[in-house]
Parts: structure tokens; sequence; C-alpha cells
């Protein structure tokens, strides 16, 4: 009974318990990935970027953008009444943020996170403009994953490695 609750709830984005239910999948699913990728040592960041914060801050940052994700599809669906795939489209971003340490070889500065950041930050943007389409509230809980994007771009590019 609980499962079909918690199912209903985060589907159909009804009240705080869909809320909740959004939010939750992904923090879960990052956590639980992240947690094992550093529990058998996979991913072990490389030199620390310069005008970056600490490890743990990213990870923070990361956690809430995440959360941020779950919020935004939760939120249009329940201002929009659409449950199409653009509802689901804050849970691709979400995937592909997820995926990072898979791509850069366990979080180590190379083309590729150069390259995996700066798509993050266009599928950000997209993402903003496909919600925006239908509900103008929700791409507004994007807005920080892109300007983090942006950020970390940025340093990407001004402190090559």
């Amino acid at each position: 009974m609980a499962a079909s609750t918690f199912t209903t709830a985060f589907l159909r984005a009804e009240g705080s318990a869909g809320l909740a239910a959004n939010v939750a999948v992904l923090l879960t699913a990052t956590t639980a990935i992240n947690g094992f990728l550093f529990a058998v040592g996979w991913a072990t960041p490389g030199r620390q970027m310069p005008m970056i914060p600490p490890g743990a801050v990213v990870g923070l940052i990361w956690t809430v953008l995440l959360g941020l994700m779950g919020a935004a599809r939760w939120l249009y669906v329940r201002q929009s009444g659409d449950r199409s795939w653009r509802s689901w489209t804050p849970y691709a971003l979400g995937t592909l943020c997820i995926a990072y340490p898979f791509y850069t070889n366990g979080l180590q500065r190379n083309a590729a996170a150069l390259w995996g950041t700066a798509v993050t930050l266009v599928a950000a943007l997209v993402v903003m403009l496909v919600l925006r389409g239908r509900d103008a509230q929700s791409p507004w809980l994007l807005v920080p994953t892109a300007f983090w994007g942006g950020y970390v771009l940025s340093v990407m590019i001004a402190y090559p490695a």
C-alpha cells in the first residue's frame, strides 16, 4: 500500500507527498550512486580547481540542485497539469548530472569534464525553455543549476588542467 501511495504521489505530483517523492527520488539516486563510487575508491577527485569550493561543499551544492530539479518537475505538473515527456525533462537533466563521475573517469579534470559541464549548462537552459512553454514558475527552480554550470565552466576555461 505504501509503495502504491508513493508511486501515485510521485507520478501525479499531488500535494506535499508529491513534492517529497519527486525530490526524494533524485536525492536517493545521487546519494546511492556517489556513495558507492566514493566507497569503492573509483571517484577520487583530482587536483582541486582554483575558485571551486571544497568537495564536501560541492556535494552539498549538487544535493540542493538535484532537489530543485525534482521540485521543478513537481511544480510543473502541479501548475500545468501536463505529465507528458516535458514533465520528465528535469529528471533527464538530473540523470545527466548524476552520470558526470562516469564520463569524467571518476571526477578527473579532463576534456570530458569540460565538455560535460558545457553540455550540462546547455541542457539546463533547454529544460528551462521546455518547461517555460507551459508553466512560467517551474523553470526558475533550474536557474541555480545554470548559474552553477556557467560558473564551473568559466573556471575550467580560465584555469585549464
